[in-house]
């Protein structure tokens, strides 16, 4: 892959994951299991939901976590361009870290940093 295409899957990925909190995904909180699939659902919750602070605090952390690891693919990206491919790894390697600690159903930065692994490959 050239450098064009994994530029261009980092900023994807970087807005990807600067929504993360926005776009959100299937989440279940309290005994009932409700579904609070985003930071602006878990905004709107009744006060009489037990556990909405539980899913508020939950997806604040989210959106940290969005914003960090965007800040790390921009730190990814800078370097490539730089032609810095072992920070780039480092910085990619670090956001993928970041977003392991969320319950996803799907992966934003595993793919671009593998893309990265296999372009230093060839």
């Amino acid at each position: 892959m050239d450098t064009s295409k994994l530029v261009q899957q980092m900023d994807q990925a970087i807005n990807d994951a600067r929504k993360w909190a926005e776009s959100g995904w299937p989440m279940r909180f309290g005994r009932n299991d409700v579904l609070v699939s985003s930071l602006s659902a878990a905004k709107q919750q009744s006060e009489r939901f037990v556990n909405g602070q539980e899913a508020l605090a939950y997806w604040r952390s989210v959106e940290e976590a969005g914003q960090e690891s965007a800040a790390q693919g921009e730190r990814a990206k800078q370097a490539l361009l730089q032609g810095d491919q072992r920070l780039a790894e480092g910085a990619l390697y670090f956001a993928a870290f970041i977003e392991k600690r969320l319950n996803r159903p799907t992966q934003t930065w595993e793919p671009v940093l593998a893309s990265l692994r296999s372009a230093k490959s060839l």
